[in-house]
């Protein structure tokens, strides 16, 4: 990026950050790792990019919650329904990428939604080769408008670009919602195009024609790819409940006991506390902890990251423990 686009994005950040919150943009807001749920339906004038904040903060929300949580991030009536005339024939795909390294999530994670194929979540799309999961991460910057480091791209294109190019607005261009007119070059309809690996495209979930009628959800499931080693495993790691007045819920995945699963040893190092423990193939495996024993296990705190079960023993890590004292469970699912 040559320096006069510097300077006008630094100027646009600067003016930006002194308005008050209502008048702020998902440019100002948007976090690394954020996820982002995309509204889009053929034929139609505009798409609408809503920022659900990260992975960690939805499945405390949902656990808290009881298991599942409303998104509350946009308006069903003015940012929806308002935009699309209705909820039949709509597109949604939730997407997200963490570029850079922070706390428990590697650099390149990649989140990713697909649709439910049937009653129960899908066995997990295909492992990611490293050239596919590259394509990955190439496919959701562009929408964002970022380059594989974090910072802004050249050509100015992109969700966050288009945001701080216009004027905030409540409905249109705010701290979580921005809605893009199709034909423009940073909507998601022109950036999204045909991506080609695992699962199977750029996927979307997309309802029927007489949704809105017949009181009923589709689904669509979340996975998490991770991008160390070769096979670049895809963790499902909850689901997006899509109803037909309009509301979207994410759901954390059912786990088991915490007996079920057993700990063979816990290490501390500095503020770094590791979890050894038994796997299954083919099963999940998740950190919680509390600080107070007393409390249901809904409310306790999951960790942000998972591992897949290999048969072997695996290892989760908190890399936050601060207090004098966490108790630990280790969850399967």
């Amino acid at each position: 990026m040559n320096l006069k686009k510097l300077l006008n994005l630094g100027a646009i950040a600067l003016s930006l950050a002194c308005l008050p919150a209502y008048a702020q943009t998902i440019y100002n807001t948007y976090a690394d790792g954020d996820l982002i749920l995309d509204f889009s339906k053929v034929g139609a004038t505009y798409d609408v990019e809503i920022d659900l904040g990260n992975l960690a903060s939805l499945t405390n929300a949902a656990a808290t919650a009881g298991g599942t949580v409303q998104i509350t991030a946009y308006n069903v009536t003015n940012q929806v329904v308002g935009i699309f005339g209705s909820v039949n024939s709509l597109s949604f795909s939730v997407f997200g990428i963490q570029n850079n390294a922070s706390g428990f999530v590697s650099a390149n994670t990649s989140w990713l939604s697909d649709q439910q194929s049937g009653s129960s979540p899908n066995s997990a799309p295909n492992d990611l080769t490293g050239s596919v999961q590259n394509s990955l991460k190439t496919t959701e910057n562009g929408i964002l408008g970022l380059d594989g480091f974090g910072g802004y791209n050249s050509d100015n294109k992109g969700l966050l670009l288009w945001s701080a190019a216009n004027a905030a607005n409540a409905t249109n261009n705010s701290p979580t919602v921005a809605i893009i007119p199709q034909g423009e070059a940073s909507s998601y309809t022109s950036l999204a195009g045909s991506f080609s690996g695992a699962p199977s495209g750029f996927p979307a979930n997309t309802t029927s024609g007489t949704f809105s009628t017949k009181n009923t959800n589709t689904i669509s499931d979340l996975f998490e790819f991770d991008p160390v080693g070769t096979s670049h495993k895809a963790v499902y790691v909850g689901y997006f409940t899509f109803k037909s007045n309009g509301t979207l819920y994410f759901s954390l995945p059912a786990l088991s006991a915490p007996s079920a699963t057993t700990i063979t040893s816990v290490t501390k190092n500095g503020g770094t506390v590791s979890v050894n423990f038994n796997t299954v193939s083919g099963t999940n495996y998740r950190l919680l902890y509390t600080t107070n024993l007393t409390i249901s296990r809904s409310s306790w705190t999951i960790v942000p990251g998972s591992v897949s079960g290999t048969g072997a023993a695996g290892t989760l890590s908190d890399t936050s423990a601060t207090d004098p004292a966490r108790f630990y469970t280790v969850q399967s699912y």
